[in-house]
């Protein structure tokens, strides 16, 4: 098995990790124009209205309760009542149906 992980292909030379950092610390960065930028700008980021709704969305959603607690709450007093019935039939079609 030594042999297998000692193989190297024939006419590759080892590769240095390094081989084109010099041609990448020489650039100077362009923005989405293809222009230059200037050197003493500060990077900036904003948001177009799209994404700021759909941030503003996932924090109302995260601000939602998994659990809906009115619900589990009329639930189990209806199980405490004895007026909570389960039709075994549709439960089974349902976990049948289901996409676990």
């Amino acid at each position: 098995m030594s042999e297998i992980n000692n193989i190297k292909s024939l006419g590759q030379s080892e590769l240095a990790t390094s081989r084109n950092a010099p041609a990448r610390d020489n650039q100077k960065p362009v923005n989405v124009a293809g222009t230059a930028v200037p050197e003493n700008r500060s990077d900036t980021v904003s948001l177009t209205n799209a994404a700021e709704q759909i941030q503003s969305l996932q924090q109302i959603i995260a601000d939602v309760p998994v659990v809906d607690s009115e619900r589990v709450a009329s639930i189990k007093a209806a199980i405490d009542d004895g007026s909570y019935s389960i039709d075994a039939d549709q439960l089974a079609q349902n976990l049948l149906s289901s996409n676990f």
